[in-house]
């Protein structure tokens, strides 16, 4: 079973769950950054903001082949509501996409709003079923059983029985 995490990740915290499901399941992790204008504003905001500290990895690559993968895991940082511009240019290099399972997330402080339908729709539109989705909350993610149950849910759908 070959998995593929891609995830975006400006403070940390959705690259630190991949991380997680990664240690308990395997695969690979492709670390999402944009360079687009909105993305450079909201990371120079929070290199300027007390107690927060912004992440320079990652990048957009030119293509995402998910034709060797069984099952994709994407997580987002939620942002106005939505998933980050980086995930949405990272739909549109996916190539080997149809009939693959997926599990998304995203994390956000309190509220998701329609990031998970978003990414649901986007990643139909691709030709993938979504297998679970999760939205974690700053609270639930420092809990961890929520974590926990996005990590059990990757594990059951990577399961080919």
């Amino acid at each position: 079973m070959k998995l593929t995490i891609i995830c975006a990740s400006y403070t940390g915290t959705t690259y630190g769950i991949a991380e997680q499901i990664r240690n308990a399941c395997g695969g690979e992790i492709i670390e999402i950054q944009s360079k687009d204008l909105l993305s450079r504003v909201v990371a120079f905001m929070g290199r300027h903001s007390p107690g927060m500290n912004v992440r320079e990895s990652g990048s957009l690559p030119e293509k995402i082949d998910l034709s060797g993968s069984d099952l994709v895991v994407i997580g987002t940082p939620v942002w106005g509501g939505k998933p980050v511009p980086a995930i949405r240019k990272a739909f549109a290099v996916l190539t080997g996409c149809k009939g693959k399972k997926a599990v998304i997330f995203a994390t956000c402080g309190e509220n998701p709003g329609t990031t998970l339908q978003i990414l649901e729709k986007d990643l139909a539109a691709k030709g993938m079923t979504i297998a679970g989705q999760f939205s974690l909350k700053k609270k639930e993610i420092e809990d961890g059983t929520l974590v926990a149950a996005l990590i059990a849910k990757v594990q059951e759908a990577a399961d080919p029985a």
